[in-house]
Order: structure tokens, then sequence, then C-alpha cells
């Protein structure tokens, strides 16, 4: 049965693995130690948003950064001819055997498929967790890190494992879907790109030449603090949560229409949006205007003009982002 990709079904469908995840043997926790967050009901409180692009989408336009993203990070391009060279066959059209396995090319699927939709997906950590760590180092002089290195890696594993389910689930003879988990990132990396771009020579990113980050920032999921710390703020109850988590991504080119217009929480990352996000993170600019965006405890719902990043800053506030090479800008590096 055809599963339906809308976001209410998909963040349905990722609390629904993940729950039964938890009666497999190495998920087995007492209720009153479950890793993730969870809401009023017990369900993980997972967060999830969706955007879709053109194929010839540049995701990483004015991004190629050591800093940031990388010099060389994957594209939609990358992510099809990976999928393309494994599902490659050595069976021609009329069924027999021949000696040419010719992966697909990318401009099979730009005549093929509309659009890329993403999914990206968080999986917070449990707020109980982390306070009682936190708590711990403030008052023992010594102690274990375990109890949050294990949480981190329990988590992972566990968003990891839902990612690759669902996007199983979501297989269909008129879309391809790619499930973009910490091994598959790993993959892409190593079969998509040459040598010569990845590891050090594509820059100092942990897991690969993808930035999941990037993407959850991209697709509105949530934003980045000082030093690309990725977070969500929500408020409930007239308090503000503050969630963080690993994240993972599914990609999917299909047949379906590009949405330009947000309806059914499909997200477009216009210029303008792009442009919002790189203003949201230049921590020199404080207007009021961006400052009302901004995931910061520090601003006062009455005084928008908060510029406390500035004055601890010791390099006064560094803009958005190091140099194209990756080194500090010439105010930072002069500090």
């Amino acid at each position: 049965m055809e599963v339906d990709v809308t976001v209410e079904k998909l963040a349905d469908l990722f609390k629904e693995k993940i729950t039964e995840l938890q009666d497999e043997p190495e998920f087995q926790w007492k209720s009153e130690a479950i890793k993730y967050a969870v809401d009023e009901k017990g369900e993980p409180c997972l967060k999830l948003t969706m955007g879709n692009v053109p194929l010839d989408y540049d995701l990483w336009h004015g991004l190629r950064n050591p800093a940031l993203v990388g010099l060389h990070p994957i594209g939609l391009r990358e992510i099809w001819e990976f999928f393309a060279n494994r599902r490659k066959t050595g069976i021609d059209e009329s069924g027999r055997q021949t000696i040419f396995q010719i992966p697909r090319s990318y401009d099979f699927a730009r005549e093929n498929y509309t659009r890329a939709l993403i999914i990206s997906v968080m999986l917070p950590f449990s707020l109980k967790t982390i306070e009682s760590y936190t708590q711990f180092f403030l008052k023992e002089k010594g102690g274990s890190s375990h109890i949050f290195a294990r949480m981190y890696e329990d988590v992972n594993l566990i968003i990891d494992k839902a990612t690759m389910r669902i996007a199983a689930n979501l297989i269909a003879n008129d879309r391809v879907v790619v499930g973009m988990d910490n091994d598959t990132v790993k993959a892409i990396s190593k079969e998509a790109v040459p040598s010569t771009r990845q590891g050090t020579s594509h820059g100092p990113c942990k897991g690969g030449n993808y930035s999941q980050k990037s993407i959850a920032v991209l697709m509105g999921l949530g934003q980045f603090g000082i030093s690309r710390i990725f977070f969500r703020d929500e408020i409930a109850n007239g308090k503000i949560k503050r969630f963080s988590g690993p994240l993972r991504s599914i990609v999917i080119f299909d047949k379906k229409k590009l949405v330009k217009d947000g309806s059914h929480g499909v997200i477009y990352p216009s210029e303008t949006w792009r442009k919002f996000l790189f203003g949201l993170f230049d921590f020199t600019n404080i207007t009021p205007e961006i400052n009302k965006y901004r995931f910061c405890s520090y601003i006062s719902h009455h005084d928008k003009r908060c510029r406390k990043c500035i004055d601890l800053c010791p390099a006064g506030g560094p803009g958005l982002a190091p140099g194209v090479a990756g080194g500090a800008r010439e105010k930072g590096s002069r500090s």
C-alpha cells in the first residue's frame, strides 16, 4: 500500500516506527529512562519539515566553504547518481542479458521527474537526561560523561533505523526514494564524489560531504546558533522549550507539481528565503527586524536590540561566515 507523503502522515509514521523500535533488544529502555524527548502522551517529540525544489536547484549556493558545508558538498545530482549506480542492471529492455551496465543519467532524472522532495527530521534528546547530566557536573568535582554519551549513541541509532525503514515504506513505482542515514551519507561521499574532493580536501566536516544541519535549516526545521549549533525553540503554555538532537533526511524524486506557495506544509526555499537565513546567521546584524526571528533567550520580547553576541565576542562579532578559504575574516583574524 502506497504511503501518502504529507507532513502529518510522515510525522505519525516516524513516531510509530520509533515506538516499534523500542521493542527491539538494543532499545529496551525503562519508561522513565527514555532517552529522547516525549510529549504529554508519551509519544516521541519528533520534529519534521518538508520542502521541494526543481532538479536543477543548487542546494549549496553561496555555502561552499570549508567552515560551512565544505568545498564539495553532495547535491541532488550526486544523490541520484549514487542511487542509479546502485540500481544499474545487466538486463536490457527486452529482458536479455547484456555486458553493458550503464546507470540512468541525471539527464534521465530531469526528463522523468519534476522535483526533489526533501524531508528533514530531528529526534530531540530527553531534557530530563540533559538536566540530570548538567546537575551532576554542577554538584560534583569529577565524574563520567558516559550517560550523556550513551544517550547520544542510542538516540542517533534509533533515528537512523527509523529513517531507513520509512524510506523503504515510501518506495513506489513513480518515485525514487533515498534515505540519508549515516551509512548512506558515507557511501555517497565515497562512491559519487572523486577522492580528490573527499576528507580534508572537502573540509573539516563530520561523516561525509552532506550537511544534515544545513538541510534542516534550509527546510525550516530550526536555526543555527553560534558555532553552527543547531536547535529549535517552541513556545508552549507561555514558556519556551528548546529542542536539540540528531538529524536525518529523506530525498524523494517524484513526478508531482513543484509547490511554491507553501501549501500542505511543503516549503520552497526561494532566493528570498535563503537571504533571510543568511541574515539570521549574521550575528553582526542586531536590528529588531532580524532579532525578532532569532531563537535566543537573551532577546527580550520588549526590546529586540540585543547585542550580547557582539559584546562577548573577542573579535567584535564576526560576520556571517569565515572567508571563502575557511579562514577568519580580517576583523576576526586580528583578534
